[in-house]
């Protein structure tokens, strides 16, 4: 055997064992940041206090953080005023992996709009099944819907505000899957959106606009009734109607990741 592999081969071995340990140091923050108490923005520890806390080198920490990096889970600040600065992992986290695998896999627009078409509407229907929707549900989509009124005229703020009523659906329905879930689709339909809004408000006038405000007071008022069967159908009837424009010029577009 060559004695100058030698050398080779035991730094190799630490180089695994170190990747080893910087593994299980990486895991352990990871729960840390995700099981809290630490918030979105909150820093990690000093460098030193984690280093005595868990028995390793700056190096094999330094491996760690790279691990947490690429993760998004932490920036780390250089300097003497650093840190590692906390990121809470976000459904807008979620819509940009899962963007990038459905741009890998060439997924179509009118196959997104499919899946928004069938799980929007069950969002809508937990909403009236909400016990509270009269207080936590109700007066969140009458405020977005007061926004939309008054955007009437603006179509850049009447698609955002629309946007946002559609999310809300998502974010208030009481179910925390369905709200990370679809809200990663609601987000990956959003930035697709994009392609095609300027053109539709070239299309679409006032009139289209009002006959979307009138929809969506009828979904309020039927979730404001509790009337599970009926949100969902007609949620299902406005969504279709919603995608019309869309997937009449884009519906074989592949979706792409920002």
């Amino acid at each position: 055997m060559n004695p100058a592999a030698q050398p080779v081969r035991a730094g190799t071995e630490r180089s695994l064992h170190n990747a080893g340990i910087a593994d299980e140091l990486a895991r352990r923050l990871r729960r840390r940041i995700l099981d809290g108490p630490l918030r979105d923005g909150d820093m990690l520890p000093k460098q030193d206090d984690l280093i005595a806390e868990f028995g390793v080198g700056r190096t094999t920490l330094r491996q760690a953080f790279r691990i947490l990096e690429t993760e998004g889970l932490i920036t780390v600040k250089r300097g003497n005023t650093g840190g590692a600065v906390v990121h809470v992992p976000q459904p807008a986290d979620a819509a940009h992996m899962f963007g990038m695998v459905m741009h890998a896999r060439q997924v179509r627009l009118d196959d997104l709009a499919q899946a928004l078409r069938r799980l929007e509407p069950v969002c809508a229907a937990l909403c009236a099944a909400r016990p509270d929707r009269a207080t936590e549900v109700v007066p969140w989509l009458r405020e977005v819907h007061t926004r939309m009124e008054r955007a009437l005229a603006d179509g850049p703020a009447f698609i955002r505000a629309a946007r946002d009523f559609h999310e809300a659906l998502v974010l208030l329905c009481g179910n925390e899957t369905m709200k990370i879930l679809l809200g990663a689709v609601e987000v990956l339909w959003a930035q697709q959106e994009q392609e095609w809004a300027r053109d539709a408000l070239a299309d679409t006038g006032e009139r289209v606009r009002r006959a979307g405000l009138r929809e969506h007071e009828h979904l309020i008022a039927l979730i404001e009734a509790g009337d599970e069967t009926e949100v969902y159908r007609e949620s299902v009837r406005h969504l279709e109607a919603a995608q019309d424009y869309p997937l009449k010029s884009h519906s074989a577009t592949p979706i792409t990741s920002p």
